[in-house]
């Protein structure tokens, strides 16, 4: 009777070993997966806050400068840049957005200034920033990321329509 009932008391101790091993990798496997797909959303949501960020802060730009002949291409060195053309107190001003060396770039300088590329502020890291006057007021940029993700846009001026 003795040695059934030690018997009995180590299977019981086994099986509840057993079951905590299986709790126990079930919990890894989990966290492990889990981490897996995090790590893959994160790194997607960096991928694409460039191509986002660069999009949203070009159309931004031009849209807040939504006046008659605000907007033209011009370039600074031999980067093409689009060229805002703002009225401060009776003086004018031009904001540049351009490429230069890995970034992309924004220069606020008074009208008639000679732009140079590393006064600029820098905004965001991208590969290429490209820009195109379809006609007077239609405007098409390609912005590609250091991911080498390209998006391409249009932005129309209201206010020369």
């Amino acid at each position: 009777m003795n040695i059934q009932y030690k018997t009995r008391h180590m299977v019981d101790i086994l099986f509840v070993l057993a079951l905590f091993a299986v709790f126990a990798l079930s919990a890894l496997l989990l966290v492990t997966f889990g981490s897996k797909i995090y790590q893959n959303t994160v790194t997607s949501m960096n991928d694409n806050y460039t191509l986002r960020n660069s999009y949203s802060y070009v159309t931004e730009k031009i849209r807040q400068s939504d006046t008659e002949n605000a907007l033209s291409i011009g370039s600074i060195k031999d980067e093409s840049a689009i060229v805002i053309t703002s009225e401060i107190n009776q003086t004018f001003y031009e904001t540049y957005l351009y490429y230069h060396e890995g970034y992309l770039k924004e220069l606020f300088i008074k009208k008639g200034d000679l732009p140079d590329p590393y006064a600029g502020q820098s905004i965001l890291k991208v590969q290429s920033f490209g820009i195109k006057q379809i006609n007077s007021s239609l405007y098409s940029f390609t912005l590609t990321d250091d991911e080498q993700q390209t998006i391409e846009f249009l932005v129309s001026q209201k206010s020369n329509g």
